[in-house]
């Protein structure tokens, strides 16, 4: 690319090129006015990929964090009336992620859908076993007992400011023992035996 010297400053030519670009070249035997080739610099290609590549990785990682959050067990409620119980299964996000009743899988009258917060799942049930005037006692076991406990007051002060305080369900955290009694924890164990 053809340049030529505008200015020389301290051993230092600024170079004017056709395109409009200065350059700053060493003044070596060069004059102003005088006409020099400025080689061209090789474009760095890979730059801009690798910059996508960054950023589609990012975000790849920020959806399956996300995914993995939603879909993974992490707590089970437990409502226990008469001789039925019903078992939620809950993410990390306190959302019904599946429902056992008496060891069944989700009978076809349910009507708790797939990410409803637990407290209306579990207001629901209550309120059907009250229906029946059966006590109704309330477990809750999750990875954390932190969580565990936040969970259990959740769901005592959703009964306590509906107002019904004709049969209040017990409500008790059990603690978590290791990997065998939290939700989703025992997946190893359980396929070894089946195998």
């Amino acid at each position: 690319m053809r340049a030529i010297i505008t200015d020389i400053r301290a051993g230092k030519a600024a170079a004017l090129a056709e395109d409009g670009t200065v350059y700053l070249v060493d003044a070596k035997n060069r004059a102003v006015g005088q006409e020099i080739r400025i080689p061209a610099k090789r474009r760095r290609r890979w730059k801009k990929p690798l910059t996508w590549a960054a950023c589609v990785a990012v975000l790849c990682g920020m959806a399956t964090t996300g995914v993995y959050a939603a879909y993974e067990p992490y707590a089970s409620v437990s409502v226990v009336g008469g001789t039925d119980s019903v078992e939620y299964t809950v993410n990390r996000f306190d959302q019904v992620l599946g429902t056992r009743v008496s060891g069944k899988e989700q009978p076809p009258d349910s009507k708790i859908p797939r990410f409803v917060h637990i407290d209306k799942a579990v207001e629901h049930t209550v309120r059907q076993e009250a229906k029946e005037g059966e006590s109704v006692s309330i477990t809750v076991t999750s990875r954390s007992s932190g969580h565990a406990e936040r969970l259990r007051e959740h769901i005592d002060d959703r009964f306590r400011q509906s107002g019904d305080e004709r049969n209040p369900p017990e409500v008790r955290v059990q603690p978590p023992q290791g990997a065998g009694n939290a939700p989703g924890g025992s997946r190893q164990s359980e396929s070894a035996e089946q195998a």
